[in-house]
């Protein structure tokens, strides 16, 4: 069966497609007459207006656009439920694109959005060595389109934006290991290519300085998430090796479970022969009975620059000056069950202690 037409409701109404318009966007006047033929006849054909053409006939949609530079991390893809269900609260859409860690894509895809009339923008930008969009970003804002930046800051960027304190997070939770006793210890990020791997680098040689550690270049792993194979590589030549590293600081969300199984299929049990640590506690962990112990939570993350935005977009075009907001990260002592994983032909045993 074809789809009614705007045209074909107006022919049924004997109304003018004009007509027809005013009722769907309820602006202008229409006879009471009129606006019930019209309704009528929109019932009996089963017609539903475009959401974007409707979109497209407003000043402002009630769509928010997002970018993200990598649709398949676990961080912005938790990002993204997290921001989209508190979106869904006030009445409003995400609309989800992929960067790709891209200049020149991000800024085909900001383009694309604002055709469609956005309400506002939530972006992880891509600032690297290509440079930023941090001009156009700015002009969009300075047009009363609300701009909340997240996860990696611009340099001199005038918009919104909510960050973590990177360099504090590593250099604290590098700071905890190396004060628990570990010396043979390995270090796993992204690279520092973005402002949060270059900060979570430096925490994490500043602290090994601080208490005269040197970490062997041999220890250190900083690939990309979707790298899969050289994470392969590094975790089973760390797990076999005659002395491993004695504990793991990892910061990449999402390698949590791959590292637990290099270590498992090694025989090497967790926490007793390798203690492992990092931002935030993986969904993955719980099936292994072991939690990461470092905070903030995502969810608390997310709905700051989701709440963040809806002030935003609620303030119209008045917007106020732009508000930067960052979460520290601090180590938060928790209740963990810890599960001794078994070697090849030993029995499983399991323990339940609280965190000292």
């Amino acid at each position: 069966m074809k789809k009614a037409t705007i045209r074909d409701v107006a022919k049924a109404a004997g109304v003018s497609q004009s007509t027809v318009s005013r009722v769907l966007n309820n602006n202008g006047y229409v006879g009471e007459d009129a606006r019930r033929r019209v309704e009528e006849a929109m019932e009996a054909l089963h017609y539903s207006p475009s959401a974007i053409a409707v979109c497209l006939s407003k000043s402002r949609s009630r769509m928010i656009g997002v970018i993200v530079p990598q649709i398949f991390a676990p961080f912005f893809s938790r990002m993204y439920y997290i921001a989209d269900r508190i979106m869904e609260r006030y009445g409003y859409r995400l609309l989800l694109c992929n960067s790709d860690e891209s200049l020149k894509r991000e800024k085909e895809l900001i383009d694309d959005l604002l055709s469609y009339k956005i309400a506002a923008l939530l972006i992880v930008p891509v600032d690297g060595d290509e440079g930023s969009n941090k001009a156009y970003l700015d002009q969009i804002r300075s047009t009363g389109t609300p701009v909340v930046c997240v996860d990696r800051e611009i340099e001199g960027i005038h918009c919104d934006g909510v960050y973590i304190d990177n360099y504090t997070a590593c250099y604290e939770v590098t700071k905890d290991v190396l004060a628990r006793g570990y010396r043979n210890i390995a270090y796993m990020a992204d690279p520092p290519i973005y402002r949060p791997g270059c900060d979570r680098l430096r925490g994490f040689r500043d602290a090994c300085k601080e208490f005269g550690v040197t970490v062997p270049q041999e220890n250190i792993f900083l690939a990309p998430i979707e790298d899969t194979k050289p994470l392969n590589a590094f975790l089973h030549d760390v797990a076999r090796r005659d002395v491993p590293p004695k504990a793991i600081i990892n910061f990449v969300r999402g390698w949590d479970y791959t590292m637990l199984q290099a270590l498992h299929s090694a025989g090497l049990r967790v926490p007793e022969d390798v203690y492992l640590t990092g931002l935030d506690d993986d969904n993955t962990l719980p099936n292994f009975g072991y939690s990461m112990q470092y905070l903030p939570s995502m969810i608390d993350f997310s709905e700051a620059a989701a709440k963040l935005l809806i002030e935003r977009v609620e303030a119209g075009n008045a917007l106020p000056e732009p508000e930067r907001r960052i979460f520290t990260t601090h180590m938060k002592p928790i209740f963990e069950r810890k599960v001794t994983l078994p070697k090849p032909d030993a029995a499983p045993t399991e323990t339940d202690e609280k965190e000292k």
